[in-house]
């Protein structure tokens, strides 16, 4: 009886184990060293690698120049993503602008605005862009939120977004919290971006730290309840649930 309730318990594992293994790390990167070039194309500008992490700092612009958006290589459509970030105070709080399913300046946008930080503080806001025509690059006014705690500048926080088609989870977590808190939804009637890649936007004097960068191929890869220690950690958590 022994015998065939382990036998049991290994044909279940490895029916999960199957049903796991469609799922793909797309990019991992703590960005030791250099920038990755099977995973950025950056932006000499504003991008750098400064004490093991991504830089992106600016000093002057408009924030609507070539210099003023990097972007990753690596396409996708449904995703799990997943990073650290960090805000300077320097000499005004900054804003984070993550840019997401992004082709050139056709993008989905994300704003996080400190606590301390000027317009919306403590906000998380989602924006739209569609080419070069400026006026196109638009708010989703009715899907702005104030975050669950209090993201302060000189702290890092790990960030949680989650794409399933035209519809995404936002999720926020201080760095080593065990859990995330949800923020905030976007849903997109119009899927105007259905694939695309990463980037990060920056304007005059932002300042922010990126770090610890998971990219999977679908949002249920990513594990709101613990640290991922590589993808056999969030693996080996997902099976648990």
């Amino acid at each position: 009886m022994r015998e065939i309730v382990i036998l049991c318990v290994l044909i279940i594992s490895a029916l999960l184990l199957c049903q796991m293994s469609y799922a793909e790390l797309l990019v991992e990167d703590d960005f030791k060293g250099k920038l990755k070039d099977k995973y950025w194309i950056g932006q000499k500008e504003s991008w750098d690698i400064k004490n093991d992490h991504l830089e992106i700092h600016r000093v002057a612009g408009d924030g609507n120049g070539p210099e003023d958006f990097g972007y990753g290589i690596v396409e996708f459509e449904d995703f799990g993503l997943r990073f650290d970030f960090y805000l300077f105070n320097d000499p005004q709080p900054s804003k984070m602008e993550l840019l997401f399913r992004a082709n050139d300046l056709h993008f989905y946008q994300l704003i996080v605005t400190p606590a301390n930080g000027f317009g919306r503080p403590n906000s998380a806001r989602w924006y739209k862009r569609e080419g070069e025509d400026r006026g196109t690059w638009n708010e989703y006014i009715d899907f702005r939120d104030e975050f669950p705690i209090p993201i302060e500048t000189k702290v890092w926080y790990t960030l949680a977004l989650l794409g399933d088609g035209s519809d995404f989870e936002l999720y926020v977590k201080k760095q080593r919290e065990l859990s995330f808190e949800k923020v905030s939804d976007l849903s997109d009637v119009k899927d105007l971006h259905p694939k695309g890649v990463l980037g990060f936007h920056t304007n005059q004097l932002q300042h922010y730290y990126i770090d610890n960068l998971y990219l999977y191929d679908t949002p249920r890869e990513v594990n709101l309840a613990v640290e991922p220690h590589g993808k056999l950690a969030v693996t080996w958590a997902a099976l648990k649930q």
